[in-house]
């Protein structure tokens, strides 16, 4: 019985982590599907928060002033912003995390599970890393694109990485060991041996 957070660097294998992790155990896996929980619960669109995660609030006021009416934004965000407020956001993300630890067994891939759950009980906190090079033919592999076009893809990833999980924490501790209980270095470690490592953690 247990909550496991993997944490990754973008092509660092994290999902495909993560899925096997929960298929083993038999546990919920959650990602970027929660995207669709975080909207539900501020009444905005996914594309609206994915915009946010990746911008920040100047490019999501834009966006909602392209596609929904201003009595839209009135009614469901910051009445005196006219954008989805940072802390309104972080506390959607919060309150889906901690919903999710009640339930147990379950493995949260991202979504800045690291430094929400920290402390909570049975949590146990992973963060995978990988050099650019193995990142880089790892994303053209499983996009099918170019060497050229995964190391761009990566280098927006990583910055996305890092603008999302500063509305936690200070950028200082994104890649901190402390702020994790186990972190894997994917080039010396097979997924299967990882999986084994993180199986092993649990006292399976």
């Amino acid at each position: 019985m247990a909550v496991i957070t993997v944490s990754r660097l973008f092509g660092a294998g994290g999902w495909t982590l993560g899925q096997r992790l929960a298929k083993t155990l038999g546990y919920r896996y959650v990602d970027e599907r929660m995207i669709n929980e975080i909207a539900e619960k501020i009444g905005v669109t996914k594309e609206c928060i994915r915009a946010f995660e990746q911008e920040g609030a100047t490019r999501l006021n834009k966006f909602l002033d392209m596609v929904v009416s201003r009595n839209f934004i009135d009614r469901h965000v910051s009445n005196k912003s006219g954008y989805v407020d940072e802390k309104r956001y972080t506390r959607a993300v919060e309150a889906i995390l901690h919903e999710l630890h009640k339930q147990d067994n379950v493995v949260i891939v991202g979504r800045a599970g690291q430094y929400i759950l920290k402390g909570f009980r049975g949590v146990w906190r992973i963060f995978l890393v990988d050099n650019m090079e193995d990142r880089i033919r790892m994303v053209s592999k499983t996009h099918k694109v170019s060497e050229s076009d995964a190391e761009r893809l990566i280098r927006t990833k990583d910055r996305i990485r890092t603008n999302f999980l500063s509305f936690f924490a200070d950028p200082s501790t994104h890649e901190d060991p402390r702020s994790y209980d186990l972190t894997l270095n994917m080039e010396h470690i097979s997924l299967e041996k990882a999986e084994r490592l993180i199986l092993t953690l649990l006292d399976r």
